[in-house]
């Protein structure tokens, strides 16, 4: 027989539990600001690549030096390989044979010259890790 007395702990049981679970899969949010030479980078982007097999990874781009990835979108808790990348946004190259000048019959091209250092940025070996409870907050400072 049914006992309503029984029932009415595990329905709130079931109510409060089901309030508690992570609407974000255990993203967590990350910011930070980008430094280089000493002063904000204005335009960029900062990446973070999963290096302990995480499902997340992003690109962000920079806004007056900051960033800030939303919970939402953000970052599951591990390590991450990190790279920033920064245009000169005036000095055209040709991506594919650096000797010659950019783009198809020496026009133009819209990819520009990398301002950031290699090993901050196709070589980069910098590591961060986004912790499960605290701030994740990255200031970031390339000589």
């Amino acid at each position: 027989m049914f006992s309503f007395r029984g029932f009415v702990p595990l329905f709130v049981l079931i109510v409060f539990s089901a309030g508690c679970s992570d609407p974000h899969g255990g993203r967590k949010e990350i910011s930070g600001a980008v430094k280089f030479k000493g002063q904000p980078l204005k335009d960029g982007t900062v990446s973070f690549e999963p290096l302990d097999g995480q499902p997340t990874r992003a690109t962000v781009l920079l806004t007056a030096g900051d960033f800030t990835i939303p919970r939402p979108t953000g970052l599951v808790p591990g390590r991450y390989l990190l790279r920033v990348s920064a245009g000169d946004g005036k000095t055209a190259v040709n991506p594919v044979e650096a000797d010659k000048p950019p783009g198809p019959g020496g026009g133009t091209n819209i990819i520009s010259k990398e301002l950031i250092p290699a090993d901050w940025n196709v070589k980069s070996k910098q590591e961060r890790t986004v912790a499960a409870d605290g701030p994740n907050r990255f200031d970031i400072e390339i000589p």
